[in-house]
């Protein structure tokens, strides 16, 4: 988190103990805060307040989109409806497939495939889900292509935007249902968004909380911190990545999606060898990597977005902050693979 959102978050625990739906001064005075943190957080996606509704995280928002607009379809009579992803998508949408449409080399959505299955299933279609970037390889998809392609369709788009704010500025069609996660922006963690104009059907029933779309007292404290993250987004200088970059292919790896446009802060790259042995090296080394997504990488599998890309291996990444210098890491993945080939360890 930013030092400014710690902060944040401290003075809102202190002072705004009250239930933000209390009728009471108190209750009124942590309302504002939400309000406040609503607004931040809109003014960072381009949308009006009234579209921004809390959840506890980008999973939530994510399963509250694909199932609601699921339930939507249903409820407007379409049997079995369909909800298309990509095969690169986070756990978390993957989950809620009913069709998988394939990627290119690059780990892009094929649009011919979009084609096919909206020409195929027609009305059946309840959504298309497809994120702005790659939480592994970092690879912007095709989201404008893809959005116009369903718009002409009559299809709802989801967006699961987590990996854009504070790497690069979030510029999304207006009719996209949007997915943002707190800590991904230097926020608290616990707290997320979906934006979309109508909120699809409740994931979470029982209060009126959110303006009757989501049950549950809203988390003040970490709204203001959501909140307060969302003003300090900034576009990420993409130099560190690409010094970064040349060096992974000078010590013989292969960048992932190198030839896409890809975030300014992520790095994947596979090497000769296995990527859980760098990441564990490297963390003796001091230098805290991964091998994909970190709400996964603790078991050593291989990445899905790796099989859909067509390749094989476990890779590392490295996900830089605004302030990361890659200068340690580079010297420690140095000596580490300098180690490793001395030896002969390899894949």
């Amino acid at each position: 988190m930013h030092p400014a959102v710690i902060a944040a978050v401290a003075q809102a625990m202190a002072e705004l103990p009250a239930n933000p739906h209390s009728p009471h001064a108190a209750g009124r005075a942590a309302a504002a805060a939400v309000e406040r943190g609503r607004a931040q957080v809109a003014q960072l996606v381009g949308r009006p307040p009234r579209q921004v509704r809390f959840t506890s995280g980008a999973t939530e928002a994510n399963a509250w989109a694909l199932h609601g607009l699921s339930q939507a379809a249903r409820a407007r009579g379409v049997d079995r409806p369909e909800v298309l992803v990509s095969a690169v998508e986070h756990p978390s949408v993957l989950a809620w497939a009913t069709r998988v449409l394939p990627v290119d080399a690059e780990g892009r959505l094929r649009m011919d495939a979009l084609d096919q299955a909206l020409d195929e299933l027609g009305g059946r279609v309840a959504a298309l889900s497809l994120m702005a970037a790659n939480n592994e390889t970092g690879v912007l998809q095709p989201v404008a292509q893809a959005e116009a392609r369903c718009r002409a369709a009559g299809v709802p788009l989801h967006c699961d935007a987590s990996q854009l704010p504070g790497r690069l500025p979030v510029d999304l069609p207006p009719s996209c249902l949007i997915t943002l996660s707190a800590h991904k922006l230097g926020g608290p963690k616990g707290v997320g968004a979906l934006v979309c104009a109508e909120a699809p059907p409740a994931l979470l029933r029982g209060g009126p909380q959110e303006r009757g779309s989501r049950a549950g007292t809203v988390a003040v404290p970490l709204v203001v911190g959501m909140g307060e993250a969302a003003t300090r987004c900034n576009a990420q200088d993409p130099s560190e990545r690409d010094a970064l970059e040349a060096a992974c292919r000078r010590l013989g790896g292969r960048i992932l999606g190198e030839s896409a446009p890809r975030l300014p802060n992520t790095v994947a790259a596979l090497f000769e060898l296995p990527g859980d042995l760098l990441v564990m090296a490297l963390d003796l080394e001091g230098v805290a990597a991964s091998t994909g997504a970190a709400c996964s990488s603790g078991a050593a599998e291989e990445s899905h977005v790796l099989r859909a890309m067509g390749l094989r291996g476990l890779p590392v990444r490295f996900s830089l902050g605004p302030d990361s210098r890659v200068a340690p890491a580079i010297a420690a993945l140095e000596r580490v693979l300098a180690r490793a080939r001395a030896v002969g360890v390899s894949a």
